[in-house]
């Protein structure tokens, strides 16, 4: 027994639905094997296959062809064994936001089983009936249902063979190429690709009609449209392969119900052929989902508006299609200018030139492509949501409104309105004011003063003048022209107020003229730019072609003008060929990837170049997580080196934030600068941790340096008992320094360990310094003092004996020596005199030894310093020897045992 619920668990369950159909499902059960007729013939008659299982099957109807197809089975079941069990109901086909198809199906009918029998058996439900009572051929009978069946009017039929019960499903296939017909490339084009079409429309026997370069294809039945659409997509590869025979051509497949196979058939579908995307099919929704598998569908509006089955879509065929690998960006169909001329200053589609919002915009307001780089596809998604909804609401002042209350939303309009920045009227003073000579470095420059032209005034009048003041003003500017006819900027001007008119054709001359009287090669060249620009909005694009190519020439840096002749090929319908300019332009400007996502003048070659850019997005994302892996161990190694607080660690902590928020970022651009970014914060990182090494050992170095002073300075000091303290952080001092020189500072661990004991060391070298210099103090005092008492004691000593030996002397041999007076005077007061002598000798014992003192005082005191410091680099060298002693002692001891083990 077959249970409905089984297949139906295998029909996707569409969450939010985006659009749905009403329709009949069709239930098939047998046993065995199937006859192939009858998914054939269900098929054929637009049958989609829902689900299957190994003994049952679910097909969907958008019509009550579904009763023609059973009618067609009833009548082959007469002359055929079908062993198969057919039960038709109502159901509603649903489309998920993300394209799945799901089924919804009465409760009471979802819950079916049947036992299918050994001949064919048909039910209807009485709502299927209803439709097909104005079929001629079929009558319809009560019919008992099974147990396990709905509790229905079920009603079987019968079909009249003599019948055939022939399909309301029919198209016609509508194709067009592109570009100029007395274009001798066209005609060459064509020519090579309508005789490959033609081939396969007379291989697969189909009529045709050619009128005014429209060819249109009648098809019969939906195995003719599937095989003249695979006939189509190969024929126009195989084209692109040969380089040659291409043309661009639009086609679509639209419903034969209610239209006539005659040559006006074109004007009657509603298609503006001339803005349709080259290279892909233009059908429904429903049409295209009856394709069936082996063809992708694409949506050709944003997923916000309003849309049905009957809704126009492209197709592909699925083994090539890019439908799965394209960029996610939907952009809203009222921006794109395929509804409407388009905006000459913007490019957008739902304002005219004269209600641009960009008339009455600083131009220091241009959109930054940084702030664009910032947003992800997502984000540009809901700003383009969040845009449609203000655009809807409030006109072109929903621009304006979205700058000011959704940060993205405003984001993204600055970066539509930068596209074409230099075409917008704003940028006329930065240009006419600046020395630079090319774009866009005109913008950074500082403008110079105004002169005394009209041209301001008339300027001002222009932005802040309304549609209906423009013919006024368009008398004044010319009449300040005949006043000033070799001032090109009016002529530009002017050509301003005619564009913003409407009145483009009129504006081409004055932007020739304002090019012609002007010496700066910028102002001509941006006047050039304009006259180009005129032109492509005319729709010459061929020609605009050509004079973007004369600005470039003037200027070739200017990389907006050759963007600008991509979208001109693109406009063209040559959009493959455009594909391969466009890569080179985003590798050497990546911000162009972003521009190619939301110009609005790309709409003809959206899909394709979205397919295009995907495997760029796709090879630059993939190295996201990677680089966030590196990131997070260009974090972990920071932190490993240094503490969060010390100025390296704050220094590296903004790029890393900055490039992880990148990392987050699902953008082509931000992609490729967290790729570039990181190696250089990588470099850096290195560079720095290498200078910090360095740094730190010099620093150590320098420690020593000044601990080697100290403790030099405090090798002599006589009193050991006053040491301890000093000793002790001196020790501590000395035993982190020695650390530091033994260890490896090119070790994370070791170097932030040793980063942090340099306060330490610093703290203890000051407080060392602060101890030093009172015992420097004790020390030098101590030995002036046993300097000077030495050599007090000497002098003092010699000078006593001399004076001692001298006055006996002269008293007994003063006579004979002559000094007899001298004798005389001191026999009398011997002891008086002596004592004044002494007195004398002591006070010059005293200032010889003070004097002798301070002149060797420090020469001494080096010499000391000297000796203690030889005699603790001798005790040194001698303990180092006596280590190295007991090392050639304990290697000699196990050479020698292992010479013994050997001879064991």
């Amino acid at each position: 027994m077959q249970v409905l619920a089984d297949l139906l668990q295998r029909v996707p369950v569409a969450r939010e639905s985006r659009m749905s159909a009403a329709g009949f499902a069709v239930w098939v059960c047998w046993q065995e094997n199937l006859d192939p007729a009858v998914p054939q013939t269900l098929q054929d008659y637009g049958g989609m296959s829902m689900a299957s299982d190994r003994d049952q099957s679910l097909w969907f109807f958008f019509s009550a062809d579904a009763l023609l197809a059973l009618a067609r089975l009833a009548v082959w079941g007469k002359f055929n064994t079908i062993a198969a069990s057919i039960t038709a109901f109502p159901a509603k086909l649903v489309l998920g936001s993300r394209r799945e198809l799901g089924l919804e199906v009465e409760t009471l009918l979802s819950g079916q089983s049947i036992l299918s029998g050994r001949n064919l058996e048909i039910w209807l439900h009485p709502k299927l009936r209803e439709h097909g009572e104005s079929l001629p051929g079929l009558v319809f009978q009560e019919k008992p249902a099974q147990q396990g069946m709905a509790k229905v009017s079920w009603a079987g039929v019968t079909a009249d063979p003599r019948l055939p019960y022939t399909s309301s499903q029919g198209w016609y296939a509508i194709l067009r190429p592109l570009g100029n017909p007395l274009d001798k490339l066209f005609q060459a084009g064509w020519r090579s690709m309508f005789g490959n079409l033609e081939d396969a429309l007379k291989r697969q026997k189909l009529k045709y009609l050619l009128h005014e370069n429209f060819v249109i294809i009648q098809v019969e039945n939906l195995r003719q449209l599937r095989g003249l659409l695979r006939e189509f997509f190969g024929i126009f590869e195989k084209a692109k392969n040969d380089q040659t025979g291409y043309w661009p051509c639009v086609s679509a497949v639209v419903d034969r119900r209610g239209l006539n196979f005659n040559n006006e058939l074109p004007n009657k579908v509603g298609l503006k052929w001339e803005n349709l995307t080259p290279d892909y099919p233009y059908m429904s929704y429903r049409n295209a989902y009856l394709l069936g598998e082996g063809f992708a569908i694409y949506d050709i509006r944003s997923a916000g508006e309003q849309v049905n089955m009957d809704s126009w879509c492209n197709i592909n065929l699925e083994d090539s299609a890019a439908e799965q690998h394209a960029v996610p960006i939907v952009m809203p169909g009222r921006l794109m200018p395929g509804r409407g001329a388009g905006c000459f200053y913007c490019g957008m589609g739902d304002h005219p030139a004269g209600q641009c919002p960009t008339l009455r915009l600083p131009a220091d307001e241009v959109g930054s492509r940084q702030d664009l780089a910032h947003l992800s596809f997502d984000d540009i998604n809901e700003a383009f949501a969040g845009l449609d909804i203000a655009l809807t609401e409030l006109g072109t002042i929903g621009y304006t409104s979205v700058q000011s209350t959704d940060p993205k939303a405003g984001a993204l309009v600055r970066a539509l309105f930068g596209i074409n920045a230099a075409s917008q009227a704003r940028m006329a003073p930065r240009i006419w004011l600046t020395k630079a000579k090319d774009y866009p470095r005109c913008l950074e420059d500082e403008p110079q003063p105004k002169d005394a032209s009209p041209v301001w005034d008339l300027f001002e009048q222009f932005t802040l003048a309304g549609v209906d003041k423009l013919a006024k003003l368009e008398k004044e500017i010319q009449s300040a022209v005949q006043r000033f006819p070799r001032d090109g900027r009016l002529r530009t001007l002017l050509g301003f107020c005619r564009i913003s008119k409407g009145d483009t054709n009129s504006a081409l001359s004055c932007f020739k003229d304002g090019a012609a009287l002007t010496h700066s090669s910028l102002v001509q060249a941006w006047n050039e730019y304009l006259h180009a620009r005129a032109l492509e909005m005319l729709g010459r694009h061929a020609d605009a072609f050509e004079q973007y190519g004369n600005v470039q020439r003037i200027i070739p840096s200017w990389t907006d003008v050759s963007y600008r002749q991509l979208v001109c090929k693109v406009k063209l319908g040559f959009g493959e060929h455009t594909l391969e300019q466009i890569r080179g332009l985003i590798a050497a400007e990546p911000h162009y990837f972003n521009r190619c996502l939301i110009d609005p003048e790309l709409e003809r070659g959206h899909l394709l170049i979205l397919s295009t850019l995907y495997p760029l997005w796709v090879e630059a994302a993939g190295s996201t997580d990677p680089e966030k892996i590196k990131l997070k161990e260009i974090g972990e190694q920071v932190e490993a080196w240094f503490p969060s607080d010390h100025p390296t660690a704050l220094h590296f902590a903004e790029p890393l934030a900055r490039l992880r928020r990148l990392a987050d970022i699902k953008n082509y651009v931000a992609c490729l600068q967290l790729r570039e970014g990181r190696p250089q914060l990588e470099k850096e990182l290195a560079e720095t941790l290498q200078k910090a090494v360095e740094t730190l050992q010099e620093r150590y170095k320098r420690y020593l340096v000044i601990l080697q002073a100290v403790r030099d300075e405090a090798s002599w000091f006589p009193f050991p008992n006053l040491l301890v303290v000093f000793n002790r952080e001196f020790n501590e001092c000395a035993g982190i320094i020695n650390w530091a020189f033994t260890s490896n500072f090119k070790e994370a661990e070791v170097y932030k360990k040793a980063l942090t004991h340099t306060d330490e060391v610093e703290d203890r070298l000051h407080d060392l310094k602060k101890r030093l210099k009172f015992l420097r103090m004790v020390r030098d005092t101590t030995l002036f003092v046993l300097t000077m008492g030495k050599t007090f004691f000497w002098v003092e000593l010699i000078s006593l004996l001399l004076c001692f030996l001298l006055v006996p002397g002269i008293i007994y041999f003063g006579e004979k020596i002559g000094l007899k007076w001298l004798q005389e005077m001191l026999a009398g007061q011997l002891w008086e005199i002596q004592q004044v002598l002494v007195i004398i000798i002591t006070v010059m014992s005293a200032g010889i030894a003070a004097l002798r003192s301070t002149l060797i005082f420090e020469k001494r005191r080096d010499k000391l310093i000297e000796e203690a410091k030889a005699q603790r680099e001798r005790a040194q060298q001698v303990r180092l020897e006596s280590i190295r002693q007991r090392r050639r002692t304990e290697l000699e001891t196990r050479k020698k045992e292992h010479e013994q083990d050997l001879k064991l």
